[in-house]
Parts: C-alpha cells; sequence; structure tokens
C-alpha cells in the first residue's frame, strides 16, 4: 500500500512538471503599440492586454535598452500566468530609432524590455487608461534652440536645360512638372502674402498632386503652413507630420518642429501618419513580425521515502515539453485626410511533438478599426482586448465611440468573451460615457440565457507633472454586491525619488454566475439550471467567490554614477470560503480557510555601464511569510549588449521556503540567453537553462532537475 501512494507521489510529481512547464496555457501580455507626435517627442504608447500598475524604469534618460518594470493588478484574470519573451516590433518612423518590446520574468518580477536599434533619449510614464505605458522619445532631429521662421517661402527658380541640348521623352516631362510646379509655388506663395490662406492650401495641393519634382518638399512644408493660417489645426499638424516622416533629414526639419510646437496642444492630432508614399495618394503602410521558436524540456525526479528506517529511492524521467510555436503579427494601416483606418491580426501555432499533447491555434487579435479625424468617432469590430468599461477581458464584437474624451466622448460595446474557457461564452452590451478625469459605465452579461453580469461603475483618473493617481468601483447589481475598489498611483518627490502605492479589494474570482462552476461535474451553467433555480444559482456561485485585500507601496530612487535602489512592501489576504452544494452535479467542496496575511518586502539595487558600455546589472531579494509557509528569494540578471547586433543575458534566482510542518524546499536556477540582430529585420535567438528543487519533508524527500532550451529566429517588417 505505501509502496503504490510512493508510485503515485512520483506521479503526481511528474505530471505538476509538465502542467507547469506547459506554455501554450500562458496568456499573451501585450496588446498594441502606437506612435504619435507631440511637442516635445515621439510618444510610444504600449498597451497591455489587462491592467497594470507602473513602479519604475532604468536608465533613467537614455541608452540602447530599457527596463520598465511594473505589478499587475488585480482582475478578473489576474491568476492567468503571462507569457514571457512575447515581442512586439515599433511601428516605422524616420524621426526615432526602430524598437522592439519583450515580456520577460512575468513569474518572478515583470518588465518589459525596449530594446533600440541604436541610442536613444527618453522619458517613462504610466498612461491614463490603467493599462498603458508611455515612453516618449526625443527625434533625433531636434533644434538646440529657436530657428528663424519665414513668413513666406522662398521659390527657387526654376532649372533651365542648357542651350541647344535635346532633352529625352523622360527629361521633358521632369521639365514640365517643373515647370507646373514653380508656377503653384508662386502662386501659393502671393496668396500666403494676400492673406488668401485658402487660395493657398489649394495651390500647394495642386503641387502636391504633381509627381515628384523640384517643388514637392517645400510645397509639404507650406501647405501645413497654410492650414495653420487658416485655423485648421488638425490637418496642419497631419502635414507637418508627413513631412518629417517623408523628409526626416533635410535642413527644414527644425522649422517644422517649431511650428509643430507653436500649434495648440489641444488641436493635437489623433496619430502620427507614418507611409513613403505622397499626399496625393491614399496612404499605406503594413508591419509586423512572424517567428518560430522551438521549446524543448527534461526533468528527472528522484524521490526518497523511509521504509523501516532504510531509505528506498525511485527514479522517474521524462520529456516534458517539445513543441514549435509560431506566432503571426501583422498590422496595415491606411490614412486619407479623412479617415485613418487599421487592420490587425496576432495569432499563434502550437505543435506539440509529445504523445498525447494536442496542438494549438489561437487568436489573440483579429479586428477591423476605423476613425474619423473630423468627426470624431471610431468603430472597431473584431476579436480585440477590452478598455474599461466593466468589459471583463479579450471578446469577439464590436466597441465604438464619438466625441472627444476631455469634454464628452460616448461609448458602445457589444460582443461575446473569448477567455478559451470551456462551456458557453458569455455575451454582453454595455455604454460609458467619459468626461474628464471621469468615467461612468453600465454592463449587462448572459451567459446558456441566464443573467451573468449586471453591473455598474466609475473610473477616476488624475495625471499632473510629478503625481497620477487613478481609482475605481465596480458594483454587481445581479448579485447585490460590490466586486471591486482599487485606488493607485504614484508621486515624485523630486528628479530623483518617487514613490508608488495601490489599495485593492475585490471578489476573486469576479462575480459571476460561471462561479457556481467551481468544483461541479459540469462546465455548462445550463446542466445546473435543469436542477436549480436562477436564484439558488447565484447563492451557489457567491459562496464559491471569495474577496481579496492587497495593499503596496514602493518606493525608488536614482544615485549618482547610473545607479537605481528600490524596494516595496506588499500585505495582501484571501477569505475563507464556505462548504458548498448539496449534490453530485453541483459539486460537493468543503470549506477552505482563509490563506491570513501574507507579506513580503523586496529591495533592489540596478546599474548600468559598469563593465561595458549600455550593459545593466541588478540584483534584488525578497523575504515573503503567510499562515503556512516561510521564505526568501534572491535574483541576479546581467545584460549586455554587444554593438547592434550581439546581445547576451544571464541571471540566476535562488529560492528557499520553510513551511508550516517544517519541510524545507530550495530552488535554484540559472539562465542564460543570447540573440543576434541582423540588418533590423532576422533576429535569431536561443536561451538555455537549468532548475533544480529540493524539498525535504518529514517522511518523504523529492530532488527535481529540469533542462530547458529554446531556440527560433523572428522576422521584422
Amino acid at each position: 500500500m505505501k509502496r503504490n501512494y510512493f508510485t503515485r507521489l512520483i506521479q503526481m510529481s511528474a505530471l505538476s512538471v509538465i502542467a507547469l512547464c506547459a506554455q501554450t496555457a500562458s496568456a499573451l501580455p501585450l496588446d498594441d503599440v502606437q506612435l504619435e507626435y507631440r511637442t516635445d517627442g515621439i510618444v510610444a504608447t504600449i498597451r497591455m492586454t489587462s491592467p497594470v500598475k507602473y513602479t519604475r524604469h532604468f536608465p533613467e534618460r537614455s541608452g540602447n535598452t530599457l527596463e520598465i518594470f511594473y505589478d499587475r493588478t488585480p482582475a478578473v484574470k489576474a491568476d492567468e500566468v503571462w507569457a514571457d519573451n512575447e515581442v512586439r516590433k515599433s511601428p516605422p518612423s524616420g524621426l526615432i530609432p526602430s524598437f522592439t518590446v519583450t515580456t520577460r520574468d512575468q513569474k518572478t518580477k515583470p518588465k518589459l524590455v525596449i530594446e533600440f536599434s541604436r541610442e536613444a533619449n527618453f522619458s517613462v510614464s504610466p498612461g491614463k487608461d490603467n493599462q498603458s505605458f508611455l515612453i516618449t522619445i526625443r527625434p533625433d532631429r531636434q533644434q538646440a534652440a529657436p530657428v528663424e521662421l519665414p513668413a513666406l517661402p522662398f521659390v527657387k527658380p526654376e532649372a533651365v536645360a542648357p542651350a541647344g541640348k535635346v532633352l529625352t521623352t523622360e527629361e521633358t516631362n521632369v521639365a514640365e512638372n517643373n515647370k507646373q510646379a514653380h508656377a503653384l509655388m508662386v502662386q501659393g506663395r502671393d496668396a500666403l502674402a494676400a492673406k488668401n490662406n485658402e487660395g493657398a492650401v489649394e495651390a500647394f495641393n495642386k503641387l502636391l498632386m504633381l509627381p515628384p519634382n523640384d517643388y514637392t518638399e517645400a510645397g509639404q512644408e507650406w501647405v501645413g503652413v497654410a492650414r495653420q493660417r487658416a485655423g485648421q489645426f488638425d490637418k496642419a499638424k497631419t502635414e507637418f507630420d508627413l513631412y518629417l516622416n517623408l523628409y526626416p533629414q533635410s535642413e527644414g526639419v527644425p522649422r517644422v518642429m517649431q511650428r509643430l510646437a507653436n500649434l495648440d496642444g489641444k488641436n493635437e492630432a489623433d496619430g502620427i501618419v507614418e507611409t513613403a508614399e505622397k499626399k496625393r495618394a491614399e496612404r499605406w503602410m503594413a508591419f509586423g513580425s512572424v517567428s518560430s521558436h522551438y521549446y524543448f524540456g527534461r526533468s528527472k525526479i528522484d524521490s526518497t521515502q523511509m521504509f523501516n528506517n532504510v531509505p528506498e529511492t525511485q527514479t522517474f524521467s521524462l520529456t516534458d515539453q517539445s513543441m514549435m510555436i509560431n506566432t503571426e503579427d501583422v498590422s496595415g494601416r491606411y490614412v486619407n485626410e479623412d479617415y485613418d483606418g487599421r487592420l490587425v491580426f496576432r495569432g499563434s501555432n502550437t505543435l506539440n511533438f509529445l504523445s498525447k499533447k494536442s496542438n494549438q491555434n489561437r487568436v489573440s487579435a483579429l479586428y477591423g478599426e476605423v476613425k474619423n479625424r473630423k468627426q470624431e468617432y471610431l468603430i472597431r469590430v473584431g476579436r480585440q482586448s477590452a478598455y474599461g468599461g466593466g468589459v471583463m477581458g479579450r471578446f469577439d464584437g464590436v466597441a465604438g465611440s464619438y466625441g472627444e474624451a476631455q469634454t464628452l466622448r460616448v461609448n458602445g460595446v457589444a460582443g461575446a468573451l473569448s477567455d478559451y474557457s470551456q462551456g458557453t461564452m458569455p455575451t454582453f452590451f454595455g455604454a460609458s460615457v467619459d468626461s474628464g478625469a471621469f468615467s461612468v459605465y453600465g454592463i449587462n452579461q448572459s451567459v446558456s440565457g441566464i443573467l451573468d453580469r449586471r453591473a455598474v461603475g466609475s473610473e477616476w483618473r488624475y495625471f499632473e507633472d510629478k503625481t497620477t493617481a487613478f481609482a475605481m468601483v465596480d458594483y454587481d447589481a445581479n448579485f447585490k454586491a460590490l466586486n471591486a475598489t482599487q485606488l493607485m498611483g504614484s508621486y515624485s518627490i523630486s528628479d530623483a525619488i518617487a514613490l508608488n502605492f495601490m489599495a485593492d479589494r475585490r471578489r476573486t474570482p469576479s462575480l459571476s454566475i460561471r462561479n457556481a462552476l467551481n468544483g461541479a461535474a459540469t462546465s455548462n451553467v445550463n446542466d445546473l439550471l435543469q436542477a436549480s433555480s436562477a436564484s439558488s444559482l447565484r447563492s451557489l456561485a457567491l459562496a464559491r467567490t471569495a474577496t481579496s485585500t492587497l495593499a503596496q507601496m514602493g518606493a525608488s530612487m536614482a544615485l549618482k554614477g547610473n545607479w537605481q535602489v528600490s524596494g516595496d512592501m506588499r500585505v495582501s489576504n484571501t477569505t475563507a470560503t464556505a462548504a458548498s452544494g448539496t449534490t453530485a452535479l453541483e459539486g460537493i467542496l468543503i470549506a477552505t480557510p482563509s490563506r491570513g496575511a501574507e507579506k513580503s518586502v523586496t529591495a533592489q539595487v540596478i546599474g548600468s555601464s559598469k563593465v561595458l558600455a549600455n550593459d545593466i546589472w541588478s540584483a534584488s531579494t525578497t523575504y515573503n511569510t503567510s499562515g503556512t509557509v516561510k521564505g526568501y528569494s534572491i535574483f541576479m540578471y546581467n545584460h549586455n549588449q554587444f554593438g547592434n547586433a550581439w546581445m547576451v543575458d544571464t541571471s540566476f534566482q535562488l529560492y528557499r521556503q520553510t513551511d508550516q510542518f517544517g519541510g524545507v524546499t530550495t530552488r535554484t536556477s540559472p539562465t542564460l540567453r543570447g540573440s543576434y540582430r541582423m540588418k533590423e529585420q532576422f533576429t535569431f535567438d536561443m536561451d538555455m537553462g537549468y532548475e533544480s528543487t529540493k524539498s525535504n519533508g518529514t517522511q518523504v524527500s523529492v530532488a527535481t532537475s529540469r533542462f530547458f532550451t529554446s531556440a527560433g529566429v523572428r522576422w521584422d517588417f
């Protein structure tokens, strides 16, 4: 009997290893990366798929590599593991270095690693939507001091062919284009002098309708000036943006950037226009990446148990991972004078080479979006991530808005959640209103014909130079209970010292009639409804829903010599749940006790350019304690970049804990990762690591060792 239990224990340990290594169950953190021109630089918005809290970044202002540290805020699927090494490429721009965004260390210290193609100057702040980060990147071409802005364009003389030269057909066409363009340039200049700004716009637009010629660049600059003087600020900004992207190295860049800075901030355009096409045609842009990676892992488990005071060891080895993961991330954009449209597809295909492991195809995003520049409306249709409004996760459906958020914007959404869970997908519809710092929403959600969630909520945002704050409340009228409340923010005491905090209390999982399925013998709510009323089902769901409370406070301080120290304290608690269920169909669950107060303290030191230029060194330690375990961890990390092609990361983690029964678990894990970038288009990478875990209990000791590696290639276009 004991030996059967012993064998079963080894099998369970092996299954646990396989479960921990099931990377296909991981969710994808990155949603989108967009660029927008502002007066202080190009702002890159990195949007995540669920709420996050910015804690700090390093280096502070410049470098080839930027690391942004964050915490996932408690949300509907906060217990879902986020994937490491998800990569997103920046949209193309002629003014700033291209960059990639990579998720790292999601299970330990979550961060985004931004790798620029060359050294960049930047600043970092949290986004106003509680789900993004803003990186303001200084353009490569920016005037050091104000430049003189001419009131009228200088029209260079028309080129004249030497006397007696016989022109080819192509040369004749070029000369004719230049002749027409010169006349239109003079016409536009004279209209500006007469303050006939609409006439100037018409003349310069006719010029830009011609094939490229000697006056195209000047026409692009001055059509923006004409629109600015005509009070068409949004269109002027679009014209200036286009100039900067068509002619990023031109001598006119300082003038155009200064004119942009003079535009009223409230008239900033909706987004930067990135294209190589001329203004006379609709402008198209396509970019993204395709990658393929192979993952392999092999584990060995040695389990020792005492029989009659004699130790007996059994060994079990297995290949726990052998898979190929292919990912596709493709975005297309169409822009004209009135509309900005996008098509986005992101998906992954997993080929499992282990027996009894199925292949998977998942689409994380597939949507089309149309934004009207004049009438301030937006429509998005397809699979997309939720941006507030009470929607609980990724969904298939339609979302739209009308108006300006700073004054009054009305939003609507309808669809079905696509969270890959079993059973019928919940369907919902909702509406919200944004006005300045405040938002209010209402949402109705049903599953299998029964009301699943009916909630009202509000969000408040405060963003100033040194202070940010975000608060939200969500009340479920179906359960007549408060679902979630949250307050978080940051405050910069000085340029060197910053604080951040978060307080959160919510139902976990989020209130839903589907919570009644936890422990049930079915994955379909309809099955439970056959034997129970809707009110009884709500009571069962409520009984199987706990309440979690979290409080966190952190601080970071920049020191001389490219050093930064930081730390945070965290206290959390999850309440008990009562016994529930009376039939086998419902599932009879015993009461679950509270985990009690779980506390942790973390300290980190991080430095840059200590051995090589732009290298990063960091070390952190965490002490944690709860009612059942006490432990500590040490994490060390080094990043080195050799030129613009080679990158090497090394890390080492040690974790040790003691449980309430005296059992001790120790885990060590060194890893090595390297990559090579070729012509900013192809990246080849490989990593390998070894994890050793030893658990010594009073009756059984288990030692697990695991080797894992991956290799692959990514094409950015």
